[in-house]
């Protein structure tokens, strides 16, 4: 009976292919339950009757496991304690996301609570805790791909995230803000403008020097993604209408840097925002391949706008006819 109860193999040849999940507040009998259901179990009442012979029914590390076949009772046990067979998840975080997503992105790999991540995110005495000295950890959580553990805690996502972007501003960034004559949240800010804008990565610098340029001469930034950015469905085709939105984020109406990052931007933006290339360009439009038209004057810009909306209504016209 002891050897059946205690040390007999009790995980079965899918143990090491099915998951089993442990949320957070699982009492033992959940976790038997799913031991069970997902055919990692070979004998139920064995493991339960250990289980509180031994004491160990609230001893239960949160997390997804893969069990190795052949465990006994005392292993599945012990294991469940400790936690030693539980996966890491790899979790994307693309660049130019906004907080908002990444919670949900996180929701859906890790199980964890999606209006608490932001509620944190805008919390400022937690903001303080991490060095965060700005309205919002926006522009702060490093696009990357992590490994996490299934229901880590919002806390422990977010410090990463943000230690993540610690460890890539060094000091030798630090000082070339410093050279610049910027601040933290405004390098980000001008950072998460050119990741909105940029899809070839050698245009990131042109881009951010665009707008430096803009900058100098007191003209308006007049960049689209800070104005999607005020829109309360997030991320759409802009209408003439949208552009009128009373927004201090709303760079058509107002001078200067929006109030902060409009998105999370990653390193080569951040690099761009730091090293912008220097020339004459006040203008950019899409050149309809993914990169852009840049233009030294409103005059060659208007040819380049209208030379890009020939292209759209061209590829209009292809796409509506028929075969």
């Amino acid at each position: 009976m002891i050897y059946t109860v205690f040390l007999a193999s009790n995980t079965t040849e899918l143990s090491s292919i099915r998951t089993v999940i442990v949320p957070r507040g699982a009492s033992f009998k959940t976790v038997l339950d799913s031991l069970e259901s997902s055919g990692v179990l070979r004998v139920r009442w064995t493991l339960s009757v250990a289980g509180r012979l031994l004491g160990r029914t609230k001893t239960l590390k949160v997390g997804k496991y893969l069990f190795p076949r052949g465990l006994s009772n005392l292993a599945i046990l012990s294991d469940l304690a400790e936690g030693k067979s539980r996966i890491l998840i790899n979790v994307p975080i693309p660049e130019g996301w906004r907080m908002e997503r990444i919670a949900l992105q996180c929701g859906k790999y890790l199980g964890t609570d999606t209006q608490r991540f932001i509620t944190l995110c805008d919390n400022g005495a937690f903001r303080k805790e991490l060095g965060i000295d700005a309205p919002s950890i926006e522009g702060y959580l490093m696009p990357d791909t992590y490994k996490f553990l299934w229901q880590v805690s919002e806390e422990e996502v977010i410090e990463r995230m943000v230690g993540e972007f610690r460890r890539f501003y060094n000091d030798t960034l630090q000082r070339r803000q410093a050279e610049l004559g910027r601040s933290l949240p405004e390098v980000l800010t001008l950072a998460s403008i050119v990741e909105g804008e940029a899809v070839l990565d050698i245009e990131r610098p042109i881009i951010a020097g665009v707008y430096l340029n803009r900058l100098k001469m007191r003209m308006r930034l007049e960049a689209d993604p800070t104005v999607q950015y005020a829109l309360p469905e997030g991320k759409r085709r802009l209408t003439y209408a949208d552009l009128r939105i009373d927004s201090p984020y709303n760079t058509y109406l107002y001078y200067g840097l929006p109030p902060g990052p409009i998105n999370n931007p990653g390193r080569k933006s951040i690099l761009a925002a730091l090293y912008p290339e220097k020339h004459s360009y006040l203008y950019f439009v899409a050149d309809g391949t993914g990169g852009h038209i840049f233009s030294r004057n409103f005059s060659e810009h208007q040819k380049a706008v209208r030379s890009y909306r020939k292209l759209r209504r061209e590829a209009a016209k292809n796409a509506s006819s028929p075969g």
